[in-house]
């Protein structure tokens, strides 16, 4: 019985280096596909001609128009576009044109990158060419309707987010318009309404545009106890006299550095640590470890290609361990979804881990949350060292 043939794959990457990177993922996504590669348009719709290509890969302007060049000539070849991580727009023309699949590049990885090419073959292999037309029409309904439903969880959240302060401001105005004149306490307590109110709105705000739409980092070698001991110094301010906390630290020396954005590492941390003290209302211990850690060949495949992780590979890791109420199970797996939170309404917007998430992909590294055995919560930070960092 003969073997099916090795699939075909085009990829179109303007820049060698960026091509050489998404190579060496797609090799560990389709082992037994065979690869060609273009640097430019006319050069990679060539390379279609002869209707071997099975599905390609494109990234920026030249992937957006290969998208439309595809679909104007009728080429039965799916696209899975790569867009900037800061260029969301050209994410949503990418899936307007299209596109099989859009990815942005912090989420590149083997795993998303076989996900995707088993979809955009499948397609292929499947359907006729009219069954395709029929098919790419549905996907495109299907996804105006998710980001329709998103962008109205959206609205809906940010709004009920903001409702509460906008309330202080009306009442601040409501006190500005009597006509009795403004004792000192009272001009102190609009002042109050005013900073508090307008304080909140512009941090919904912020946390919203950080998980939806993050700008590049500004990366440097760093030494991750600092950015950890940073985060504790702002952590600390929350805590109450009445809700002892006991801090446990064991943080390793001598370790290499981390390569990171270090203000957006601090505030992912001080995050994680503020939830720890928030899910302990009466007091509890709280726990943070850092220690050196390198990948064997025996770890699981799907470990190292969801944190880009190769075995050789050298990674610090942050723990941070609470002995609060821990995590519904029910609700583990949705604690990076946006808007989603485990808190009362007003307590959180449900932006802080989908953002903290954000920030550890962009620094191709890994964020795992689970409840620990003996009650309380682990968040467990994988990061890269300054000289494991991909090309």
């Amino acid at each position: 019985m003969n073997s099916p043939k090795a699939p075909c794959l085009l990829l179109l990457v303007p820049d060698e280096t960026r091509g050489e990177f998404i190579r060496h993922l797609l090799r560990a996504a389709k082992p037994d596909a065979e690869f060609i590669s273009a640097t430019r348009l006319d050069e990679a719709l060539r390379k279609l001609e002869g209707g071997s290509v099975a599905a390609a890969i494109a990234e920026g302007a030249e992937g957006i128009a290969l998208i439309n060049s595809v679909c104007e000539q009728g080429l039965d070849v799916p696209v899975i576009f790569i867009a900037p991580d800061d260029d969301g727009d050209l994410l949503d023309q990418a899936r307007a044109a299209g596109a099989s699949e859009a990815i942005f590049r912090s989420e590149l990885s083997p795993t998303t990158l076989q996900n995707a090419l088993h979809y955009a073959l499948l397609w292929r292999a499947q359907e006729t060419n009219d069954e395709t037309a029929a098919s790419k029409a549905k996907h495109a309904e299907i996804i105006s309707m998710a980001r329709t439903e998103s962008l109205a969880r959206l609205a809906s959240s940010i709004s009920h987010e903001v409702r509460n302060p906008l309330s202080l401001i009306y009442l601040a105005a409501d006190f500005l318009a009597r006509p009795k004149p403004l004792t000192e306490e009272a001009r102190a307590n609009i002042v109050g309404y005013l900073r508090s109110g307008a304080g909140r709105i512009e941090e919904v705000i912020t946390s919203a545009l950080a998980a939806c739409a993050p700008r590049e980092l500004s990366l440097a070698a760093h030494d991750a106890n600092d950015i950890v001991e940073e985060a504790l110094r702002l952590a600390k301010t929350r805590l109450r006299a009445d809700a002892p906390v006991h801090f446990h630290n064991d943080m390793s020396v001598g370790m290499p550095a981390i390569f990171a954005d270090r203000s957006r590492m601090v505030s992912a941390i001080h995050h994680l640590l503020t939830n720890a003290i928030d899910a302990m209302p009466n007091g509890g211990d709280l726990t943070i470890k850092t220690r050196v850690h390198s990948f064997t060949s025996s770890e699981r495949a799907e470990w190292q290609r969801e944190g880009w992780f190769r075995a050789g590979d050298v990674a610090v890791i942050i723990e941070i361990a609470d002995t609060g109420h821990g995590i519904p199970p029910d609700k583990l797996s949705h604690i990076y979804e946006l808007f989603f939170t485990t808190k009362p309404a007003g307590h959180g917007a449900g932006l802080g881990l989908a953002t903290i998430k954000k920030i550890i992909q962009l620094h191709n590294g890994r964020i795992a949350i689970t409840n620990r055995p003996e009650g309380g919560v682990l968040a467990e930070l994988t990061l890269k060292t300054a000289g494991t960092q991909p090309v």
